[in-house]
């Protein structure tokens, strides 16, 4: 039962629909255990952005599991998460998903508190300080939403629960952490200490493209759910055409049994994966000489002739400083040109290709692409 991962049909947000959909999920997946217990339901709050553009999660989809853990006898319903660079109030309020938790009668938590929690068995990570909310939570649910993403390739239940790790504290774990395949470990090393007991996926509208704040929403129309996060993203990313072991967290989980996750044990419940499987989703293409880490003169030649690097526009951007705030290797800085008009300047030498500036950008201003 740990590994069911059910898809469940759902062709908008209406409210009722959504409902059902979701309720239809996780008895389908085989239930969860709230009874009695406060619950942290953890949505995606990247960045502010309207709830029509898929970068957060869909507040319909948010109403629909506070009614359902309700419903199912959770004593207490707590949401919140810790978005990149801005308040969790200010992410909330824009993508609806605060006032929603508020006239459902939830309460809206911060991330600010903090708390460091102990993993012997990780295998890259010993020790996470993660919010306290998550630490200290009896039932965690990663209320998360089916994109794509221009480092991991894919954001579902796992990438989900980075949140848990307060604002721009995640990004010293990009520092730390460059190349893909070690980042994706600590990620799958981050899922033993966050713990969560449940995943909910929105994929009714998804995202496509370069995720997960500036792809294109699209249309799959489907519910999943499951107590195992890697087997839900297992199911999903290649439910749009992923291998789930280009997935660098996947490949991490699936080869280790520390993890608790056998992709031969995922059993599928409600719409079968190939009845809802995209032949032409908009993936983000997985560079197989993945090099950011390569240390030394021909590893950073490496890097910059076989890595996407990111691209400014200067037409694009409205110097918010954001992609300035968040990087975590300082290789961006404002300035200004002979005319006296700011631009962003970057220092690819300092760049990890984390694409962290790119993740954050609210308008679209950075593109990824390997040097021309």
């Amino acid at each position: 039962m740990a590994n069911n991962v059910s898809i469940i049909r759902c062709g908008d947000y209406d409210r009722e629909a959504v409902f059902k959909a979701v309720t239809d999920a996780v008895d389908s997946a085989g239930g969860f255990d709230v009874a009695g217990k406060t619950v942290l339901l953890k949505p995606n709050m990247l960045a502010t952005a309207d709830p029509d553009g898929a970068v957060t999660s869909q507040p319909e989809f948010l109403r629909a599991a506070i009614r359902l853990v309700r419903e199912r006898g959770a004593s207490h319903i707590l949401v919140g998460d810790s978005p990149a660079v801005q308040s969790g109030d200010a992410v909330g309020l824009k993508s609806g998903l605060k006032p929603v938790a508020i006239e459902e009668g939830a309460q809206w938590v911060d991330f600010n508190d903090s708390v460091e929690v102990g993993i012997p068995d990780g295998r890259l990570v010993k020790r996470f300080t993660i919010a306290r909310a998550v630490a200290e939570t009896e039932c965690v649910i990663s209320l998360c939403r089916l994109k794509t993403h221009s480092f991991m390739y894919f954001t579902g239940a796992v990438k989900n629960m980075f949140g848990a790790i307060p604002g721009l504290q995640k990004s010293a774990f990009h520092m730390r952490f460059p190349g893909k395949r070690e980042f994706g470990a600590m990620l799958a090393d981050l899922m033993l200490a966050v713990r969560p007991s449940y995943s909910l996926m929105d994929a009714i509208i998804g995202m496509e493209g370069p995720g997960p704040r500036n792809g294109s929403p699209r249309h799959i129309g489907v519910v999943l759910a499951g107590a195992n996060a890697f087997a839900v993203d297992w199911v999903a990313s290649s439910i749009v055409g992923y291998n789930p072991l280009d997935i660098p967290y996947l490949r991490e989980a699936a080869a280790n049994p520390v993890y608790g996750f056998d992709p031969g044990s995922i059993g599928h419940t409600g719409v079968q994966p190939d009845q809802v499987r995209m032949h032409d989703f908009k993936l983000v293409p997985i560079v197989v000489n993945d090099v950011p880490a390569a240390k030394g003169p021909a590893g950073r030649l490496l890097r910059n002739l076989m890595v996407p690097r990111p691209f400014f526009s200067r037409a694009r951007c409205v110097i918010c400083g954001a992609c300035v705030k968040i990087c975590p290797g300082s290789a961006l800085a404002i300035e200004s040109d002979h005319a006296g008009k700011k631009f962003i300047a970057i220092d690819y030498q300092k760049c990890v290709r984390c694409y962290c500036c790119h993740e954050v950008c609210p308008e679209d201003a950075i593109d990824l692409r390997r040097r021309p």
